[in-house]
């Protein structure tokens, strides 16, 4: 086979453009840090990190679901608190007059004092989370309670989010389990909070009609049954927050691990692509001057 002048050409050409784009990938890769720029560089590696990639974004999504869930549970804690305080103050309003009162005034004073109360109770059934009901179930158009009706207007849907891929976690306390004792799984009790106030009142009596003491420990019994009612619902939401810090360490956790895998593929070396920037550069030199070298030559160069 006879080698001619244009295949020499040819050949050096080749060379010199293998030996650019080797030096130029290199300082790419040093000026991005990155040892994949695009698909073409590695498919393999690619792929992997977009899987990788894939899996921290949806992390990340239940991340946010898990931090949107956490805070409508502790504004829930917030609000049974509130209900706990309620009830302690009303059944040590009713141990001052457990055996009913001959003085119509007294009557009447604590008779006010237990309505009070129990408008505060509906005042924290009906808290917001921006424009949410936190306990009136997926049914947002209207205050689950009211002061001029015991009945509940929400639903008792519970509201399910993803903490993960294959979980998910019940977020809301529905008022008429909470404040009516009806509804299961869960199931707080069997109270209704807001008529055994108003059975209170009434076996109290006001300034015009007499004490019920009978039905007045009746009511005390009631009122001690609603808290241990609010108890557990507390107990509830506090397990409920726990599963949800666990899950957030998982989480993070996982995170760690996979931008540590994908930065293992990614990131560059610099120390060691310094070094090949200096050795490609003296080849692509050393190329470049063989080149010349051979351009130079002509038939005359052989006579």
């Amino acid at each position: 086979m006879r080698i001619t002048s244009n295949i020499t050409a040819d050949n050096a050409v080749y060379y010199i453009q293998q030996a650019r784009e080797q030096l130029d990938a290199t300082q790419e890769k040093i000026a991005s840090e990155r040892n994949i720029n695009r698909p073409s560089d590695d498919p393999i590696s690619t792929r992997t990190l977009l899987d990788l990639d894939d899996k921290i974004n949806s992390i990340d999504q239940y991340t946010t679901n898990i931090t949107q869930s956490t805070t409508w549970l502790e504004v829930s804690s917030t609000a049974l608190t509130g209900m706990a305080d309620i009830l302690a103050q009303a059944k040590e309003l009713v141990a001052t007059i457990n055996s009913g009162s001959t003085d119509a005034s007294d009557r009447q004073n604590v008779n006010d004092q237990l309505e009070t109360l129990k408008k505060q109770i509906v005042d924290m059934g009906n808290t917001q989370l921006g424009d949410r009901y936190i306990f009136g179930g997926f049914d947002n158009s209207s205050a689950p309670f009211s002061n001029s009706s015991n009945d509940y207007a929400g639903d008792g849907s519970q509201i399910v989010v993803d903490v993960s891929q294959s979980s998910s976690q019940a977020i809301n306390i529905t008022g008429d389990r909470l404040l009516k004792g009806t509804g299961t799984d869960p199931s707080y009790g069997t109270t209704d909070i807001l008529q055994a106030f108003d059975d209170l009142m009434t076996a109290v009596g006001d300034s015009t009609h007499e004490s019920d003491p009978a039905a007045i420990q009746a009511g005390a019994q009631a009122l001690e049954a609603g808290a241990e009612q609010i108890t557990n619902a507390q107990v509830d939401v506090a397990s409920r927050l726990t599963r949800l810090e666990s899950m957030t360490n998982l989480h993070t956790s996982m995170k760690n691990s996979l931008q540590t895998i994908a930065g293992g593929i990614q990131n560059a070396d610099i120390a060691k692509l310094g070094v090949e920037l200096s050795l490609q550069q003296t080849a692509f030199e050393a190329t470049l001057s063989a080149t010349a070298k051979i351009s130079e030559l002509s038939l005359l160069d052989y006579l």
